[in-house]
């Protein structure tokens, strides 16, 4: 069956029953489910979700939203095929699913390896809020700037990014005062320097000095991550203005918009039919694994009758859909997408794609999808007859 890429709201309301039926009928999908998420439970650490809670899977599908819980950003361990050829082994025990570590495993996914930034945890306080301390609009910049050079913040999202900038308290540090001591256990605070002169200080000799121009303006990053003692000394030289983040703050942001942002990304997938069939864990799964990509205005997405095995999903902003020269489609917006069956075959384009203007798309690559559910693309291959009824559903004709 030959892909169509321009995959927005389809289904009529006619349809509905088929596609419930492909969501039920013939496939045990909670222990497809299980087999899945089982490689997902080594070494994590989860949540304190009730037992009933996690063995209660036959409601996946009604449970729309899933366990909340607090979440280790991610961990080392990178799983091979041959790891996932293993544990779906039919003739293992189908352990009871722990749906806490479930939860702590899923954390944002850009590639095989993944690493932990956060090392404790931090329960969900609902009535929480980020505080906000009021900077000028260059304050500001200048804290994005400086925040964009260190590692630890460089696949925060831009939204994620505002919200930290605006949680950075202002600090006035006096000439002669150590802002922290190496080997002091109690330190929690990040800071970036705005103006004045430190010095760097291990083991009593110094090390070299920092001010608000420098490449490096900021130090005790490690603190937002581990309740690990200080690994230098930094005195101010002279009268020096900080601004400050603290772990608990830090950690309840990335937290907090990680859950949000995991709650709208499966409100997306809700909406692709091929997605039907899977249970609401694989789809956290998936979700998890989708990475933000932007593109310019005419900015060509798609090209008509190219190879390709990215699915795309629109977050912000508006793309076309051409084939020739003649637009094909209604124009795609927030929670569209396109390219869908480039996870599961090997069909070539069927139309260009183009952004109209800045956009904001989710990826997911075959690749990335094979990694993560394996026999699930199988699975999907074998109900292409059934998402056949929404290639074919009639669509807006393009506005003229």
């Amino acid at each position: 069956m030959a892909e169509n890429d321009c995959g927005a709201k389809y289904a009529s309301s006619s349809e509905d029953g088929d596609v419930e039926d492909a969501k039920h009928g013939g496939y045990d999908d909670n222990e497809i489910a299980k087999k899945r998420v089982k490689r997902f439970q080594s070494d994590s650490k989860g949540c304190d979700d009730d037992d009933d809670d996690a063995a209660d899977i036959d409601d996946a599908h009604a449970d729309k939203h899933g366990p909340e819980c607090a979440m280790a950003l991610d961990s080392d361990d990178a799983h091979t095929e041959d790891d996932e050829d293993s544990d779906g082994r039919d003739d293992e025990p189908d352990d009871e699913v722990d749906m806490g570590a479930i939860a702590a495993r899923l954390g944002s996914a850009s590639g095989a390896h993944r690493r932990s930034v956060v090392s404790s945890f931090v329960p969900i306080d609902h009535a929480w809020a980020p505080p906000v301390y009021r900077k000028s609009a260059q304050d500001e910049a200048a804290i994005r700037r400086s925040i964009r050079r260190n590692l630890l913040f460089a696949n925060i999202s831009e939204e994620t990014l505002q919200v930290l900038v605006q949680a950075m308290k202002y600090v006035a540090v006096a000439k002669g005062t150590d802002v922290i001591v190496q080997g002091d256990p109690a330190g929690d605070l990040f800071y970036i320097i705005d103006s004045g002169v430190c010095q760097v200080l291990l083991n009593g000799r110094v090390f070299g000095e920092i001010d608000g121009t420098s490449e490096r303006n900021f130090f005790g990053e490690l603190a937002l991550l581990y309740d690990a003692p200080r690994a230098a000394t930094i005195r101010a030289l002279t009268d020096t203005e900080c601004w400050s983040l603290d772990r608990v703050t830090f950690k309840r942001v990335l937290m907090d918009t990680t859950i949000k942002q995991r709650q709208l990304y499966l409100d997306f997938l809700d909406q692709v039919p091929i997605f039907a069939t899977l249970s609401l864990y694989e789809r956290m799964i998936v979700a998890d694994a989708l990475r933000v990509q932007y593109f310019a205005p005419g900015a060509e997405i798609l090209r008509e009758r190219s190879a390709g095995d990215d699915f795309y999903i629109v977050e912000d902003g508006e793309v076309k859909c051409t084939q020739g020269d003649d637009e094909v489609s209604a124009r795609l917006g927030s929670g569209d997408f396109f390219g869908e069956l480039a996870l599961i075959t090997n069909d070539r384009r069927m139309a260009t794609v183009t952004a109209v203007r800045t956009t904001k798309c989710l990826v997911l690559d075959r690749r990335t999808f094979k990694r993560l559910l394996g026999p699930m693309q199988e699975h999907l291959r074998k109900r292409a007859d059934l998402y056949e009824l929404y290639m074919n559903a009639r669509r807006p004709a393009p506005a003229r």
